[in-house]
């Protein structure tokens, strides 16, 4: 069997940039609920030290001095763009799983004679030019793997090439690249709500996560940054 896991990269922020153009380049997050902290980062915003989950009032200088985009959170406007992206991944594969608001899993298997790097390759250039979100994949003989393969991809990203395959390069490299992974999701910070331990990494055999709910709100305004002023 082989899987893909493709995500939009900065996905509520890419959301918002493709509504507006002239974000592109410009460093943009988007606030939680209440906008109490951050909880998406382009990776303009990353570069100004911005972390996950800080809270607003601690940046909101740094923000305003830097011309840094602030959006609140709108989850109608990303869970439609989702859907758009899933019926993308339709057209590549008939079975689509879909993992979270910006992430699906696609049975790949029965592909395995195309050349699935560039397979990946079309269908995020797809992705990109009829919904216009930025999107990295992993490729693996499992989910797991495919998971593990699209975090590598996201941290060597290019945008022509963000496309990761873990079929042809060894066991031994999988085990090192894995464990600093391992470490950190056994400290609690697996996305998922899972601990993904070491063995599971390396040989790929079904983990069982705890699903955690999206929030969903109906708030459908107009979209404008927040004014820091």
């Amino acid at each position: 069997m082989t899987f893909a896991l493709i995500d939009g990269n900065s996905f509520y922020c890419s959301c918002e940039r493709v509504f507006d153009p002239r974000l592109e380049g410009r460093p943009v997050i988007v606030l939680s609920n209440n906008d109490g902290c951050a909880v998406a980062r382009t990776a303009e915003a990353k570069a100004l030290g911005i972390r996950m989950g800080e809270p607003f009032f601690k940046i909101r200088d740094l923000c305003k001095q830097e011309g840094v985009a602030v959006f609140s959170s709108n989850y109608t406007l990303y869970g439609d763009m989702s859907w758009r992206m899933n019926e993308v991944y339709r057209l590549f594969t008939p079975n689509v799983e879909i993992y979270s608001i910006d992430e699906s899993f696609l049975d790949l298997s029965g592909f395995e004679h195309r050349d699935l790097t560039t397979y990946a390759r079309e269908l995020r250039a797809t992705v990109g030019q009829w919904v216009g979100i930025p999107t990295c994949v992993g490729i693996g003989p499992s989910k797991t793997l495919a998971k593990l393969a699209n975090r590598i991809a996201k941290r060597h990203y290019q945008p022509n090439t963000a496309t990761f395959e873990t079929r042809s390069i060894p066991p031994a490299f999988v085990r090192r690249i894995s464990r600093p992974i391992a470490k950190r999701n056994t400290a609690g910070s697996c996305r998922a709500g899972g601990i993904l331990a070491h063995k599971v990494l390396v040989t790929g055999r079904p983990l069982r996560v705890r699903r955690g709910a999206w929030p969903v709100t109906t708030r459908c305004d107009q979209r404008k940054p927040i004014s820091l002023k």
